[in-house]
């Protein structure tokens, strides 16, 4: 019988921000792969290995003859490219496509680079991994996954090899680190050998050692090859060999079948991070909206009227998105000098974002002109959201109207009026309301441009109220909501809604060891002056409850609307509290066992203990309500921590811990620390009831509405005087409405609308996101073609279209064709 094999993985967790900042880090991987190539030279059968394409940018850029030395030493197979992603982000905070982009964009620069695909990913130190990562692992060609948290006894496997399966049904083979963690130290590597061998004896088969310092960077040392060259001399009841992730894979490959399986997610560890430094995760969601806004909207603009993409600009934009996806970044552990240069990355994004995405509204504006006295673009990127609020500010004039009343009408292309609304604006002047706010109902294309336009009226404008969509009933004392209904069933609430509760919370930075926050310290007091009504008119009443807590304050906005059933929150935080953590409750007559809720790449269950999990973007409850199944679902702009116990959702808000600070480090009364997310903090949330398939239906399409409304351009001209535009006959028209692309039914979402990699086709990728078997159709105007799609529960589908109109279903990677239309 063949002997088993240690497989000895070199590496070098080399973080590049945690206690440092991302120069730091940049130095450390310039130091550490140079040393590595130095050992290659000297070691003949060494192997280094390593992941991470940013670390491989920055040596690209700032040591072009080590990227050369590194490219020499991977064709002759002594250097391993693994892993193969951007970088090792959290898997349990970034929204879907970005998890696919952090695949997808270290895929491709590893290919173009070094012309390597590696089969197995890993996220050696990242907190936790949802339950749909085996979907996203699969599609990107990946055959096996290797992480170390949690370990147990957080989790407990059946095995450090095992079958992993995801919510979908997808399975990959998986892999816990059992011989220590991902690197070593300086002074146990002959004992990490004797664990090496004898986990080896004891399974009768291959086990890989993971060996290289780290955090910091590092890897192998001479000392350490030294070592492990005696250590080879004298043990002769395993082989022993210089290994790399993909070479463990071939040789355990064939147990697949007999290993044990795992369903759902890899969880849990470090709860704190689901909430640490919220201004972080807010961003993260808002960034990630905005960048598939902004590339829907410029992929339309190429597509319909061969405007040219902006690929380098999005590139980086999205690149700087994705570095803050990295697991000491979005969970909230380093320090805040690196919090601020996340908070400014995100700006950068932001910014070149906003910029491209004007220039695709006035594409989309290109025609004949059209003379408007004030006319509004509005851009739709929701496909099932087309009657949606908007709002927006503009200038009633180039000068203030001084004398008389005026207000403004909203026309439709027809120059029929549609109902707005004026509010206050952000400027407080007193020039005659120079500065309008406007709100209005929209009826929009599913994705494209529609034109409105306004007019300045002479005389006071009569705003009525219209009665509330939900039923509604705010309680005296609180001011809060005590009551919420629909015309269909009774009251869903069992207590005031958004009640703000202050949590004990003296955990450190990433929650170690703490699986609830149910200890309440104290709450918010509303003022006496309770709710009062701030705005009012026929599209929508916002009542604002104005609360206290020591020194921190709440401005609690409540919006309700006439022709819509949710309810809108828009909260204003001054948070001044240390080592506290605020939630939200929102109890329910809805006791079901389990809530419902978004992960990334599609949805799961937590249980109704009071114990902290993390999720998405939203969240449901299910139960009865009047006899009657009935679905209450919270949409978040950031919020992932959440528990849930006796039909009541508490939503983890905020939280004091000090920055970056480990449990074992105490916390004196001298000298003062710096602690997380003071300051001012401008939270949105959603809540909605109704039937509960049709709120699981459209709470993704909802949750897309909340963190990315439809783009409004007030003052944008219509239309341009070039001559030279070559327009098609079909937008040469002055109808003011154009459509990119339709798709049904409600329960398939589209993930992204780009160019193909290649710059040639147009590439949709798709998802189900009920949890059924679905037929669906994709409608693109501009082509006339209906595609027709098949998905099972939870797939994901990547799309390509040819000019031509032929379309075909591709590879999420290459996007090269895998199966014909259907």
């Amino acid at each position: 019988m063949d002997i088993p094999t240690v497989h000895l993985i070199c590496n070098a967790h080399l973080d590049p921000v945690w206690q440092w900042r991302w120069e730091e880090g940049c130095a450390e991987a310039l130091s550490t792969f140079r040393t590595a190539v130095q050992l290659l030279r000297e070691h003949d059968t060494f192997i280094f290995n390593h992941n991470e394409a940013i670390l491989y940018q920055w040596v690209e850029e700032y040591d072009p003859g080590l990227f050369s030395e590194i490219k020499d030493l991977v064709r002759e197979e002594r250097w391993f490219i693994s892993g193969g992603w951007y970088l090792q982000p959290d898997v349990n905070l970034p929204g879907t496509e970005s998890l696919i982009r952090q695949i997808t964009t270290g895929r491709h620069y590893f290919r173009q680079r070094f012309g390597v695909t590696p089969l197995v990913a890993y996220n050696f130190d990242s907190f936790g991994h949802g339950a749909a990562l085996p979907q996203l692992l699969t599609k990107a060609g990946y055959k096996m996954y290797i992480h170390l948290r949690p370990q147990n006894p957080d989790l407990k496997l059946p095995s450090d090899l095992y079958r992993w399966k995801g919510v979908d049904g997808s399975e990959i083979l998986g892999y816990r680190i059992a011989v220590g963690l991902y690197h070593t130290e300086y002074e146990n590597m002959k004992q990490r050998l004797e664990e090496g061998v004898k986990l080896a004896l004891q399974l009768k088969r291959d086990v890989p050692v993971f060996w290289g310092i780290g955090d910091h960077g590092g890897g192998a040392t001479r000392e350490d090859l030294n070592i492990i060259d005696a250590f080879m001399a004298k043990e002769k009841r395993v082989k022993i060999i210089h290994s790399t992730p993909d070479r463990f894979y071939n040789v355990v490959k064939h147990l697949y079948n007999e290993l044990p399986v795992v369903e759902g997610g890899l969880q849990r560890i470090f709860t704190g991070c689901y909430t640490s430094l919220s201004r972080l995760k807010r961003r993260s969601v808002t960034s990630l909206h905005e960048l598939l806004q902004t590339e829907t909207l410029s992929t339309s603009a190429w597509w319909l009227f061969n405007q040219p993409y902006p690929h380098r600009q999005l590139e980086e934009a999205w690149k700087d998105h994705l570095f803050n996806d990295f697991h000491d970044i979005l969970p909230g552990s380093c320090t805040e000098p690196a919090e601020k240069d996340a908070l400014d990355l995100y700006g950068k994004a932001s910014e070149t974002a906003r910029r491209i995405k004007l220039s695709a509204a006035i594409a989309h504006n290109l025609g004949p002109v059209r003379n408007v006295y004030l006319p509004v673009s509005v851009l739709n990127t929701i496909p099932h959201m087309p009657h949606v609020p908007v709002e927006f500010e503009c200038m009633i004039s180039h000068r203030p109207k001084w004398s008389g009343k005026w207000h403004l009408n909203l026309l439709n292309r027809d120059g029929s009026e549609i109902q707005c609304q004026e509010e206050q604006p952000e400027a407080l002047l007193p020039f005659n309301q120079w500065r309008r706010k406007i709100c209005f109902m929209a009826d929009l294309p599913s994705v494209g441009l529609y034109n409105y336009h306004l007019e300045a009226i002479e005389g006071e404008k009569i705003q009525e109220s219209a009665p509330s969509a939900l039923n509604i009933e705010f309680d005296e004392k609180s001011g809060l909501l005590n009551s919420l209904s629909t015309g269909k069933g009774g009251n869903v609430l069992s207590g005031l809604l958004l009640r703000p509760l202050i949590m004990e919370d003296c955990c450190d930075s990433w929650g170690t060891e703490c699986w609830q926050y149910r200890n309440v310290a104290g709450e918010f007091v509303t003022e006496p002056a309770g709710t009062r009504i701030r705005e009012n008119g026929p599209v929508r009443t916002i009542y604002q409850t104005v609360l206290n807590y020591k020194s921190s304050r709440m401005i609690l906005d409540t919006i309700v609307y006439a022709q819509w059933p949710v309810l809108e929150y828009r909260l204003r935080i001054h948070w001044n509290e240390q080592r506290r953590r605020l939630k939200l409750s929102i109890p329910t007559v809805l006791e079901k066992e389990t809530v419902v809720h978004e992960i990334p790449g599609g949805f799961s269950e937590s249980p109704a203990d009071g114990q902290e999990y993390v999720h998405g973007r939203w969240l449901i409850v299910q139960g009865k309500s009047s006899h009657a199944d009935t679905a209450l679902a919270v949409i978040n702009s950031g919020q992932n921590g959440f528990d849930f116990r006796d039909g009541e959702i508490r939503l983890s808000m905020l939280r004091s811990a000090a920055y970056c600070h480990e449990r074992g480090f105490e916390l004196g009364n001298f000298p003062e620390r710096k602690y997380m997310d003071q300051g001012v903090h401008d939270i949105r949330l959603a809540v909605t009831i109704g039937r509960v398939k049709e709120i699981r239906d459209k709470v993704s399409a909802l949750a897309n509405w909340l963190n990315t409304p439809p783009a409004v351009y007030a003052h944008l001209p219509f239309g341009s005087f070039r001559k030279d535009l070559n327009l098609p006959q079909r937008f040469q028209s002055e109808d003011g409405f154009r459509e990119f692309f339709r798709i049904a039914p409600q329960n398939i979402r589209v993930l992204a609308c780009k160019p193909s990699w290649d710059g040639k086709s147009l590439v949709f990728r798709l998802q189900e996101i009920a949890g059924k078997n679905t037929m669906s159709e994709l409608n693109l105007n501009d082509l006339q073609a209906f595609i027709r799609l098949n998905f099972k529960p939870l797939e994901i589908k990547t799309i390509r279209v040819e000019h031509s109109g032929r379309w075909a279903e591709v590879d999420m990677i290459d996007e090269a064709e895998i199966a014909g239309p259907v």
